[in-house]
């Protein structure tokens, strides 16, 4: 897929934008509800373009839909004794594993009425600095779908046809206001890093058996940066590298707010 560059213009529209940088979060479910408070306040005008970098506790995030399996309340159950205790997210797509060492990159910003950029557009701003990231890290990713993973869509970013980062978006319709804001965007990548992307499909697996849904995902069809690099760059202790890939980030977005 190639790159159309209007995606600058949705980092060039703002006024200004501010990256925040969490620690791991303490409550996953609050690291989760954050995104959804934070979309809310650039819908209403209460806040501007707002990016984020976050990680959360180990735990399994799941969609409203899949809350009605029939078997749901007893999964979850069963999976927090193994230590994934069930989230659910607004957005949709399918479940996700999440843990230290998979950062979580969000980008949410208010659209104005004369605004017309579209999904593709908004997903290469969410991407591009990840992408980048990447190539500092001699690894060629390139966009598209990847065949038997949770959670797939157009804007994976897959190395060597493996995914290393989903994504997804969702859209908040403004009240009337002063400043002309028409829609609140909140667009989401989970980038994998210091992850055992089988382990992690093994657990989505794991939800929709228990749950009573029949769904399977391929656990050979992802990776992570920490696999892909030469042992010499990931020897260090564990976290370092994710919070390499964090400064990483932050660096190469605000050299895209410089375009």
């Amino acid at each position: 897929m190639g790159l159309n560059n209007d995606f600058l213009d949705i980092y060039r529209k703002q006024s200004r934008w501010r990256l925040i940088n969490e620690p791991i979060a303490a409550s996953s479910h609050a690291a989760l509800k954050r995104d959804s408070e934070l979309l809310k306040e650039v819908a209403c005008g209460k806040r501007g373009a707002t990016a984020r970098l976050w990680e959360v506790p180990q735990c399994l995030v799941v969609t409203r839909k899949e809350t009605r399996f029939p078997f749901f309340e007893q999964a979850c159950m069963e999976l927090q004794e193994q230590g994934w205790p069930v989230i659910v997210r607004d957005s949709g797509g399918t479940s996700v594993p999440l843990h230290p060492g998979i950062i979580n990159f969000s980008i949410i910003f208010p659209k104005m009425g004369n605004d017309d950029f579209d999904l593709d557009e908004i997903y290469m701003a969410l991407c591009e600095p990840i992408k980048r990231v990447l190539q500092r890290l001699n690894l060629s990713a390139e966009y598209g779908e990847t065949p038997g993973s949770y959670c797939d869509g157009r804007y994976n970013l897959n190395i060597g046809g493996l995914k290393i980062t989903g994504t997804a978006q969702k859209i908040m319709v403004s009240p009337t206001n002063k400043k002309g804001i028409k829609q609140g965007v909140l667009a989401q990548a989970m980038l994998m890093v210091e992850a055992d992307a089988v382990a992690g499909t093994y657990w989505v697996n794991q939800f929709y058996t228990r749950a009573g849904n029949n769904r399977q995902f391929d656990p050979l069809v992802a990776t992570s940066i920490k696999h892909l690099l030469p042992q010499t760059q990931t020897a260090e202790a564990v976290g370092l590298l994710t919070t390499q890939v964090r400064t990483l980030i932050s660096e190469e977005f605000n050299l895209l707010l410089c375009n």
